[in-house]
């Protein structure tokens, strides 16, 4: 018996309440911040700054949708920030080595799916829980990072290529709209995209109830026909996938990227999925949801640094985030 494509598994109300609350919560605190930045941090409702949210929430945003279908899925991947590192790296290695710019895309993005396998077939076929897994592959992947740049910063300087402003490129027509010229950029245009095939995925086609079934409860998906390990192994390589995505896309925008690219990634990429309404335990959530989760993220942190505030006080409060987080699900769990 498998789970019908047309009916989403049933989950309890506490984990459809969270999940509603959480994307409308979510929602409501962006509109809040927007206003309260707007009225204190000089400079913030400017196209310039919107555009800079806007910008870098995507490019953080492209390994946030794969990371909410993993959490669905009741999985982690604590290694993006490092498979991040790796595709650009990859690129940056595979451009200077002569390699046509297309090819070297995709090479990089087929060796970060891969690492992304790897760390299902670890999850899958031995039982380590997930977060220990990508807790180790995460440093080897780093270590991987750092051999393809000899530990220091890969550069490219040959022509520019027009796959770069494809990925990253300055959205022009639109930026020149403005007095002051905004920067917008295609990659807000991937990010969206990526956006709304993630969502049709999870709410309109038999694999995205396979992910809520899988991430519900393991073995009652198994007993109805669910092939959990299918759906664990594929969701882990989307991830990979997608932090190599945004590895690469984040070289097109300069030509060079830095080993500690990524660092603390995992963290921001978990915080707004479950600020969306994903909960840590899996099951339930939303890509849109964990959109708005990382667009709040990235207005907290932009309006802090034009106050004048330190990043590590963002940092303390994505933290704080977890922790609160942490507290809910546990709760909802003791409910179930």
């Amino acid at each position: 018996m498998s789970v019908s494509a047309s009916s989403r598994p049933t989950v309890s109300w506490q984990r459809r309440l969270y999940e509603r609350m959480g994307v409308g919560f979510a929602a409501v605190n962006l509109v809040l911040l927007l206003a309260f930045f707007g009225l204190l941090a000089p400079h913030f409702l400017t196209p310039l700054a919107l555009s800079n949210i806007l910008t870098f929430a995507s490019l953080t945003g492209l390994v946030v949708v794969g990371v909410a279908l993993l959490m669905i899925a009741g999985e982690f991947d604590l290694s993006v920030g490092s498979n991040l590192a790796v595709g650009g790296f990859g690129f940056a290695v595979l451009l200077n080595a002569g390699v046509p710019a297309l090819p070297a895309f995709l090479l990089a993005l087929l060796f970060c799916a891969l690492l992304g396998l790897i760390n299902g077939a670890v999850v899958v076929f031995t039982g380590i829980p997930s977060f220990i897994a990508t807790l180790g592959t995460m440093l080897a992947y780093r270590g991987i990072a750092r051999i393809l740049g000899g530990g220091d910063f890969a550069k490219y300087t040959g022509p520019q290529p027009v796959l770069f402003n494809v990925l990253n490129g300055p959205l022009t027509p639109l930026n020149d709209l403005f007095n002051t010229p905004a920067n917008f950029r295609s990659v807000i245009l991937w990010f969206l995209v990526l956006a709304v095939v993630g969502t049709v995925m999870l709410h309109r086609t038999r694999f995205g109830n396979w992910i809520f079934a899988t991430g519900g409860h393991v073995e009652a998906a198994r007993a109805q026909g669910v092939p959990v390990r299918t759906v664990k192994l594929i969701c882990f390589t989307l991830t990979g996938l997608l932090a190599g995505l945004a590895g690469v896309t984040q070289f097109a925008a300069g030509a060079s990227i830095d080993p500690l690219r990524g660092e603390g990634l995992e963290l921001i990429a978990v915080v707004s999925c479950v600020i969306g309404g994903v909960l840590l335990t899996g099951g339930a959530g939303s890509v849109m949801g964990a959109v708005v989760g990382i667009l709040l993220l990235q207005t907290l942190e932009q309006g802090l640094i034009l106050m004048g505030i330190s990043v590590q006080v963002f940092r303390a409060i994505v933290g704080f985030i977890l922790v609160l987080s942490v507290i809910l699900t546990t709760a909802i769990g003791r409910r179930e």
